[in-house]
């Protein structure tokens, strides 16, 4: 099974999260292709703003940039080579630490959003508890199953019902104490709380039955 994820994540010392929050109109991205410099440690970012005089005036001012420099002008963007300051926080070596792959980084509200593949919810799980632990906001939006094997168990349950049990898992939903309430969870999810405490039941009698009662009727 492999979890696709959009996640919002923020903090204020993550890498251009401050000139994120000085530039609302422009909207920063990630050069994946371009990965990282081993020999120099820069970064490649993608910028599309009206004005790149108030881009180049956030970049000086934030904290997280030690340099940058234009490598590609054109009317409407530019692809900035960035070397991060020592003060940076960043969370995508974290998610490739636990088995994780990020796809897309691009810039959202005062923070940043990230579509992430994992294995496991469990790998989902751990990542929320890194960013619990160093301080950073981590919501998340979606998730999809975008990859199915041949002998996955579903034990009779629907995806609604899956998403539903995914979601509360990763968000602390049966934590004790719990990390998020049944009202936020509704908030993922985009149903009313009735219906998101409906799933849940349901889910969970379903799994009950077809894991610890014998002889769970098969379908």
């Amino acid at each position: 099974m492999v979890l696709s994820a959009e996640l919002y994540v923020e903090h204020r010392d993550m890498a251009l999260v401050p000139t994120i929050r000085a530039l609302p109109e422009a909207t920063v991205r990630v050069v994946s292709d371009a990965g990282t410099d081993p020999q120099h440690d820069v970064h490649y970012f993608r910028i599309e703003a009206s004005d790149f005089d108030d881009v180049e005036a956030a970049l000086a001012d934030d904290h997280t940039v030690a340099s940058y420099s234009v490598v590609f002008a054109a009317d409407h963007h530019r692809i900035y080579c960035i070397e991060y300051s020592d003060e940076v926080i960043l969370i995508t070596p974290a998610i490739t630490d636990i088995g994780g792959l990020t796809l897309e980084s691009r810039s959202e509200s005062n923070g940043w959003v990230l579509e992430v593949q994992f294995e496991s919810h469990d790998v989902l799980y751990a990542l929320s508890e890194y960013a619990s632990q160093h301080g950073i906001q981590l919501d998340v939006i979606r998730l999809d199953h975008t990859a199915k094997t041949y002998d996955r168990r579903d034990y009779g349950l629907t995806e609604p019902q899956r998403e539903a049990l995914l979601a509360a898992y990763v968000n602390g939903y049966y934590d004790d104490p719990r990390r998020i309430s049944l009202e936020e969870l509704t908030e993922y999810l985009g149903i009313s709380p009735t219906a998101a405490s409906g799933r849940l039941r349901r889910a969970s009698a379903r799994l009950v039955e077809a894991v610890l009662v014998d002889g769970p009727e098969q379908k």
